[in-house]
């Protein structure tokens, strides 16, 4: 064999080996790939099912099965150990046992011809009773009779109605912004004033009045209203809108509220009031949401360390959509109307991969960070 024909072989030789190591290296950085941390996801579908997925490794690795029907609803418990789903029917409450996977109860209030609808309801942090939003419809012979809201109070040993909450002011309303104190003590209404209720006979004993300005020249604070899972307990924080001093329309900005002491800790506009969602990372320094109108879907972020706003980005959305940080905060949880998951980076809002799962998803994604 000559010099050069050696020469050559050798030179195809190293390039292999160089083309192997490169095609290894590529692979294992495909491997190492950016994850949401050590935490559990859980979502409810039409398969009448709670997925459990693994955050770490993005798999399906159990399902509780729902006995009641498909769920439309999960609340957490205070201590997280079990859930209280409500079905699409919005009569019955399954409460789950998270660790059995297990079914420890169920009850319904309706009775007989008569439909009892759960249209929201509230767990006592000690888990003695239920707060529910109801309204009944009772059929006859040749018609419904609808029935007026109430809002009662349901206690869960006995699986009967205590007593049914008067209504702030006396005004019965369609639905009910309101949240229990850590201890249970206190019941919180968010309406153009923060009502507050003891909860031993359900009667006001203080009033926090929002109609006076933060600030010369703004006007009244408005709340919203979303998940409180990563929010630190008897704090709220989030978007309000207030009209503006200087043009037309309202400012929108971040505000964060000490329910207890009744103080506003912070409060920072950030521009013109637009409908944008608002989602926590667990450590509280950002938050992300969507912006949806016909035609757009955006990407926001809430730089909460520094108050101002981050980057911002477009993409292609489907029209139903929900976002969810992961419990690391380094990744979003795009999903709603339909059976998967989008992955996207948080810091570059980069499109990752797809979760998919074997049924349409029903209800809003929980993201438990590890203990």
């Amino acid at each position: 064999m000559s010099l050069v024909t050696v020469m050559r072989h050798l030179n195809l030789a190293i390039i292999f080996s160089v083309f192997t190591f490169l095609t290894a290296s590529v692979g294992a950085q495909n491997d190492s790939r950016l994850a949401g941390g050590n935490g559990t996801l859980y979502i409810g579908g039409f398969a009448r099912t709670i997925h459990v997925i693994d955050e770490a490794t993005e798999q399906v690795v159990d399902d509780i099965q729902v006995s009641t029907g498909i769920p439309a609803s999960l609340t957490l418990s205070a201590d997280r150990k079990r859930f209280y789903v409500n079905d699409t029917m919005m009569e019955h409450i399954e409460i789950i046992d998270i660790a059995s996977r297990s079914t420890l109860d169920t009850f319904t209030l309706s009775e007989g011809s008569t439909k009892v609808r759960i249209r929201a309801f509230e767990v006592d942090p000690q888990e003695r009773y239920l707060l529910i939003l109801t309204r009944a419809a009772t059929k006859l012979s040749d018609r419904f009779e609808i029935g007026p809201m109430r809002l009662v109070q349901y206690d869960l040993a006995t699986h009967a109605i205590v007593r049914d909450i008067p209504w702030p002011g006396g005004q019965r309303r369609e639905q009910g912004n309101m949240v229990l104190s850590p201890d249970g003590s206190l019941l919180y209404f968010f309406l153009d004033e923060i009502i507050v209720y003891e909860t031993t006979d359900f009667t006001e004993v203080d009033r926090w009045d929002l109609s006076q300005p933060l600030e010369p020249g703004l006007g009244p604070i408005r709340f919203g209203f979303r998940d409180l899972l990563n929010e630190e307990p008897g704090f709220y924080t989030g978007l309000f809108t207030v009209p503006s001093p200087v043009r037309d329309g309202r400012q929108m900005g971040v505000a964060r509220v000490n329910l207890a002491e009744q103080a506003v800790e912070y409060f920072y506009t950030l521009g013109p009031a637009i409908g944008v969602s608002f989602n926590l990372t667990p450590d509280r320094t950002m938050a992300y949401g969507l912006r949806k109108e016909i035609g757009l879907t955006e990407f926001w972020s809430f730089d909460l360390e520094n108050r101002r706003l981050g980057p911002r980005q477009r993409f292609q959305g489907r029209p139903r959509l929900l976002l969810k940080p992961s419990s690391n905060g380094q990744l979003l949880y795009l999903y709603y109307a339909g059976q998967t998951i989008d992955i996207y980076e948080a810091a570059t809002y980069r499109y990752l991969r797809t979760l998919d799962l074997d049924a349409d998803i029903r209800t809003r994604l929980l993201v438990i960070p590890p203990n």
